[in-house]
């Protein structure tokens, strides 16, 4: 059964309360629907969004760095190498977009 994208954001301990969040989703399902806007992130992704909820780009970027912060207090390693199946170097940052694309590819049908 195919997760929803709520229901892998309560495993990684990211609840509504956070600024971020319908930011996060929505970059989510922009990258579900067309994977080539990760790699223009800023502009095919965070600045329509920004444009929409009027918030500034910088605040934007902020709110989603604070959901990839959550993630990975709560355990996002693990979290991340189960839903990804790929290993992650401990010492590696990850990039707000990286988060964005493991959570996309894992909401994609097969």
């Amino acid at each position: 059964m195919k997760k929803s994208l709520e229901s892998l954001l309560r495993q990684a301990g990211v609840n509504k309360c956070y600024v971020g969040y319908p930011f996060f989703a929505e970059a989510v399902s922009m990258a579900l629907e067309d994977p080539s806007r990760l790699s223009g992130i800023q502009k095919n992704i965070y600045m329509p969004i920004a444009r929409r909820h009027n918030v500034s780009m910088f605040q934007l970027e902020k709110d989603i760095r604070t959901i990839r912060d959550v993630v990975m207090r709560n355990g996002g390693y693990e979290l991340l190498e189960e839903l990804s199946g790929y290993h992650f170097r401990r010492k590696d940052p990850l990039y707000p977009k990286e988060l964005i694309e493991i959570f996309a590819d894992c909401l994609r049908e097969p």
